[in-house]
């Protein structure tokens, strides 16, 4: 008999996970759809939350009991594989899951293989597809794809289904986000990066086929997904307007909790890193990076993947390869400065780290390659680094009275506060007035100015004028 989702609740998460797999292995191809979103057998079974492998796992059985007469799987119980066949569990309520057993593509579904995309791209992209592609008389939702074709039919500038579209669009992507969280409430950040991904998404379905519409004078596919993004865009205002304040309140509590520190040691000590090149070997590839991570400000996947570097002179480099951008366009190649006016050295031991085989270098210069080898350098790279940094912690001394643990007992000294150290550095070295060192800490970084300003709040320089008695200023 199937059993009820409270008898289910009492098992613990790892009993609960048992089973999944078991149902997994009777139907491997099963995909689950609870409030529109579409949750794979092998999703619920290797990362499902309790709450969604007890719902699924009722529904299951209760689909089993009524269409196969199958008993209840029970906690090690094997189970032999049945033939697949396809089952349909219709809910009574639009809350409740249902139980669909895939063995070909629907037409809404992507058609590459899903091995090409990470399990949340995949999902992403199936949302992606129900909102673009979504009819009427199938789904209860007009996609922007039947939208078009509906005001061309009409000869309208706008339907209603237009404001449908959109309300039905914010459900689904804070869903969505919702239940990807373990908390079952997603950070407002997370949101918002899921509807960007989305409408993204969306814009690439419509550059594909957008010669395949119709239009109505002026409107045509491409400008009604415009209009689509931005009304998107509205619809979420609340939710940026949250994240906005979280984002404020972390700032304001940063700022209470500055380390001023003395740089000019570790400045000094990546100076001769770099500068000593080629009396180096292969096992000091980790301090290598960390010396060209704080004399170039670039994130460690860019120095150990993406990056390339050509000297402009001693103390400037054109730096391409820039990470961490929500778009598909490769970012334009940018003049930055080097610290200790050692650009050729920089450039030097860049090759290094790729003669000694360290580097994971894109196989093509497109957005997806970059991102893909930035991952696998990180994968590869990145426990080592963090190893390095604490080694190097000595060098970079607090003078107020502060030291680089958190209440928590975290060490804060890792990768990334080489480009905080850098920007500030760089910064205080420019001496331009505020709104003007916004504007080159954002161009230095290729940061837009909101997220250049939280490489300025954690730290303090405290020895600028000993650098720059050291190595000059920089800046234009």
């Amino acid at each position: 008999m199937a059993r009820a989702i409270a008898e289910l609740e009492k098992l613990p998460t790892k009993e609960l996970r048992k089973l999944a797999s078991q149902m997994k292995r009777v139907n491997p191809s099963l995909v689950f759809v609870r409030d529109g979103l579409e949750f794979s057998a092998s999703k619920i079974a290797s990362n499902g939350r309790k709450d969604e492998c007890v719902y699924h796992i009722s529904m299951w059985e209760g689909q089993l009991e009524k269409d196969e007469e199958t008993p209840t799987i029970k906690p090690e119980q094997k189970v032999k594989p049945e033939p697949k066949t396809k089952t349909k569990l219709e809910s009574k309520q639009k809350t409740e899951p249902k139980i669909i057993a895939k063995t070909e593509p629907s037409k809404a579904e992507d058609k590459q293989p899903e091995n090409e995309y990470s399990e949340s791209e995949h999902e992403r992209l199936i949302l992606a597809k129900k909102l673009y592609e979504s009819k009427l008389e199938d789904d209860e939702l007009t996609g922007l794809k039947e939208y078009q074709l509906k005001l061309c039919q009409e000869q309208k500038y706008f339907l209603p289904a237009f404001g449908i579209l959109i309300a039905r669009a914010r459900v689904m992507i804070e869903a969505y986000a919702n239940n990807k969280s373990p908390e079952g409430k997603a950070h407002p950040g997370t949101i918002q990066k899921i509807r960007v991904e989305v409408s993204k998404k969306i814009g690439e379905f419509v550059e594909r086929d957008k010669d395949k519409f119709p239009a109505f004078e002026d409107i045509d596919i491409a400008s009604t997904y415009k209009a689509f993004d931005d009304a998107l865009r509205g619809a979420f205002a609340d939710i940026g307007s949250i994240k906005y304040q979280l984002n404020k309140a972390k700032n304001e509590k940063a700022e209470e909790d500055v380390r001023a520190i003395e740089v000019l040691p570790f400045i000094g000590w990546a100076e001769n890193i770099v500068k000593s090149i080629d009396e180096l070997q292969p096992r000091d590839w980790k301090k290598v990076a960390v010396a060209i991570m704080l004399l170039t400000g670039r994130r460690q996947s860019e120095v150990m993947s993406s990056g390339e570097f050509k000297v402009v002179d001693d103390a400037n480099v054109v730096f391409s390869g820039q990470l961490k951008r929500h778009t598909d366009e490769v970012v334009e190649a940018e003049t930055i400065p080097i610290l200790a006016n050692c650009a050729n050295e920089v450039v030097a031991a860049i090759e290094k780290l790729n003669e000694w085989g360290k580097r994971t270098v894109p196989v093509e210069n497109t957005s997806k390659a970059i991102q893909e080898a930035a991952k696998q350098s990180h994968n590869r790279c990145s426990r080592y680094i963090a190893e390095t940094m604490r080694k190097l912690q000595k060098l970079v001394k607090v003078t107020n009275g502060k030291t680089w643990y958190d209440g928590n007992g975290k060490n804060l000294f890792k990768g990334h506060i080489t480009r905080q150290i850098y920007a500030q550095t760089c910064s205080k070295l420019f001496k331009g007035d505020d709104r003007k060192t916004r504007a080159y800490i954002s161009r230095i970084l290729l940061e837009n100015r909101d997220a250049a300003l939280v490489y300025d709040r954690d730290i303090e320089i405290k020895d600028a004028d000993k650098i720059q008695e050291q190595y000059g200023g920089v800046g234009e």
